[in-house]
């Protein structure tokens, strides 16, 4: 008996979609695609020109900064805000700014050091010298005698910058001014407070000026217990 082989019938092709024709789409798209890459591009010069001018900014600052302080003895509060107002929106601008303050201060122009100080508070927010700064309006305030306002500035500097090196000055200054009212008791407290901050740079004058306020006061002194030695009843 023979068998009849059957051929397996060819299989049907595949329907494919639509083919991609890029230079199809491209010819539609292209003034689109102009307009992109031409704002991409204009955005690319516009940053690196603008980071050029702020590089230039920064050195041009930094030059006349630096032509301002070169010799110490001859620095001109002046000449710092010339330089801080001519280099507006620079590094050099905000050094010159706080040391403007500073300089004022130096020469004696303590209300004028405390509105410098006040106004970098103000124009300079996130600058880390802003404790610096809090702590000048402190100073300017003490060196003017405004003893309430001064320990009230001194408190703000003690409270909001506790691990900053201006906490500790700002309790050195502020003992100061506890002691020169005959309170020796808080300005002690002060000292033993500023004893306990160990990464101070500041703690050889707090062990000095703790050790001369107990000379002068020697009924401060905490007895110690330690090398007691028991006495027999009689």
């Amino acid at each position: 008996m023979s068998s009849s082989t059957v051929s397996p019938s060819p299989a049907a092709p595949e329907k494919q979609g639509p083919e991609f024709d890029f230079l199809t789409w491209f010819e539609l798209y292209k003034k689109a695609i102009a307009i992109v890459l031409a704002a991409v591009v204009a955005a690319v010069l516009a940053f690196m020109i603008m980071n050029w001018r702020r590089g230039q900014s920064e050195a041009e600052g930094g030059r006349a900064l630096h032509t301002a302080t070169a010799t110490e003895s001859a620095i001109s509060s002046q000449a710092l805000l010339q330089v801080a107002a001519a280099h507006a929106g620079t590094h050099a601008a905000e050094r010159a700014r706080l040391l403007a303050g500073g300089q004022l201060f130096a020469e004696g122009k303590y209300a004028e050091a405390q509105s410098e100080f006040a106004k970098f508070i103000a124009d300079f927010a996130a600058s880390p010298l802003v404790p610096t700064a809090e702590l000048g309006v402190a100073s300017a305030l003490d060196a003017q005698n405004k003893t309430t306002e001064a320990i009230a500035a001194y408190d703000h500097v003690i409270s909001t910058y506790r691990t900053d090196a201006v906490a500790n000055q700002a309790r050195l200054a502020k003992a100061r001014l506890h002691e020169a009212a005959n309170q020796p008791a808080q300005a002690l407290a002060l000292y033993d407070e500023a004893l306990n901050d160990t990464a101070s740079l500041s703690r050889e004058a707090v062990v000095l000026s703790r050790a001369r306020l107990l000379q002068q006061h020697p009924e401060l002194e905490k007895p110690s217990t330690t090398n007691a030695v028991a006495v027999p009843a009689k």
